[in-house]
């Protein structure tokens, strides 16, 4: 999840909706809860505000809850990830250079926690490691640097605690020598962590038994630096730690020089893994591609050779559904989705089939993309110029989008970005 423009069925998919839904969800007709943020605040209340939504298990609908609209704790908040226990939803706001931390109750309502301030200035993007024990931000300005004065960017890492509860909070950033955060490329928009890339099975991932010897992670950050177009950056992360050092062609120079890595198109918006931590995708939003590549030994990213992949106007979000299969594009200019098919071989995308258009409309202007985790079926977008979430379903045989029942749905002025996790004890649709 990134910062945008703002500074993110077939007859037998019916069957398997219905069976799941009446299995795991019988006490409600709720799969699971969406979060939206939303950043434009009034004069009188410049902060930002959280939308709460219950999905309706049959038909992916969006109803608010009582408890939506919630003060995000800062201005512009632009991007947000929840825990793998779906206990906790962090928040970045942008403009006030902080994160809060939101229990999530059993009832879908987000209750505040605790806000830090970042080391930096203004964070763009964040991600959780997969065994979610570290928090990973990307900031535009490192200390000392201004908008008036722009330099590199950062990337800050927290330990993360749990309590008896299950809510995670924000523990002491991981140290960097004298600094307290990693230096990056000037104006970083994205960041994503990998998965243990030394198994092919979702349950060897991120076991307790995974070491610094016997599994390897990798963090990548994408930059919008002008003076070059190798703004992809990669570091090989410590289990033990949390630390990321630069790797292969990255070169992070002192000062206000242009860091350098592997080629990402005219000017990267977003990037996303794959659940297994062998592909790895950068929408480029001049160029209305996606760059796709393949993790050679290392976790160097080799550009894949079929690619790039053409998308609809200025590309701005990417997401790949919970099982793997199918990858998703939210087109701000256009105001599309774009559905691709992965190769699960080669990491080559091709469209989806199935239904009338491979590029369904949604609300205008999507800033993000997401889908949900309990029957990974339902497709939301964030509509940042018209002030609403927009809601499709898709096949999980093809990847195909239709649209859901009575979208779109209402939210709060500029909404930025989503998430969602699954109602109660609702087992997650993962990577098998």
């Amino acid at each position: 999840m990134k910062f945008n423009h703002i500074c993110r069925m077939a007859a037998a998919a019916v069957i398997t909706v219905a069976t799941l839904g009446m299995t795991a969800c019988s006490r409600d007709y709720t799969v699971g809860f969406l979060y939206v943020t939303s950043s434009r605040g009034t004069t009188s209340a410049p902060d930002g505000i959280i939308n709460e939504y219950q999905i309706d298990y049959q038909t992916g609908s969006l109803t608010r809850l009582s408890s939506s609209g919630q003060d995000s704790g800062g201005r512009n908040p632009v991007s947000l990830v929840i825990t793998a226990n779906q206990k906790t939803v962090f928040v970045i706001n942008h403009d006030d250079s902080n994160i809060v931390n939101f229990a999530i109750g059993t009832d879908g309502k987000l209750y505040a926690q605790t806000t830090t301030t970042i080391a930096g200035s203004f964070p763009t993007a964040l991600a959780l490691s997969g065994d979610n024990k570290y928090l990973y931000v990307a900031f535009a300005y490192q200390p000392g640097y201004t908008t008036a004065n722009p330099g590199p960017g950062g990337v800050e890492v927290f330990n993360l605690t749990t309590d008896s509860t299950g809510i995670v909070s924000l523990g002491t950033p991981v140290s960097n020598g004298a600094l307290n955060y990693f230096p990056v490329g000037k104006t970083p928009s994205g960041i994503a962590v990998t998965n243990n890339v030394s198994n092919t099975n979702v349950t060897a991932v991120n076991g307790s038994s995974c070491t610094d010897a016997s599994c390897s992670t990798y963090v990548y950050v994408i930059g919008q630096d002008s003076t070059t177009t190798n703004n992809l950056l990669a570091f090989k992360r410590s289990i033990a730690t949390g630390a990321i050092t630069a790797i292969g062609n990255t070169n992070i120079p002192a000062g206000n020089a242009t860091s350098t890595g592997y080629p990402s198109g005219i000017l990267a918006s977003s990037i996303v893994a794959g659940p297994l931590g062998n592909f790895l995708y950068v929408t480029d939003e001049n160029g209305n591609q996606v760059i796709a590549y393949s993790m050679s030994a290392g976790g160097i990213p080799t550009a894949i050779t079929s690619g790039p992949f053409a998308t609809q106007s200025q590309p701005d979000s990417i997401t790949i559904e919970p099982r793997g299969k199918f990858l998703y594009v939210a087109n701000y200019n256009a105001s599309t989705v774009s559905a691709y098919a992965i190769n699960q071989v080669s990491g080559s995308l091709s469209a989806t089939s199935g239904t009338s258009s491979p590029t369904p409309a949604v609300g205008t202007g999507p800033t993000c993309v997401t889908v949900e985790n309990a029957l990974g079926i339902y497709l939301y977008t964030s509509n940042f110029l018209d002030g609403t979430v927009s809601g499709l379903q898709l096949d999980p045989a093809t990847g195909g989008l239709v649209n859901t029942r009575n979208t779109p749905f209402p939210a709060s002025a500029g909404p930025s970005c989503a998430a969602a996790i699954a109602n109660g004890t609702h087992s997650t649709a993962l990577v098998q």
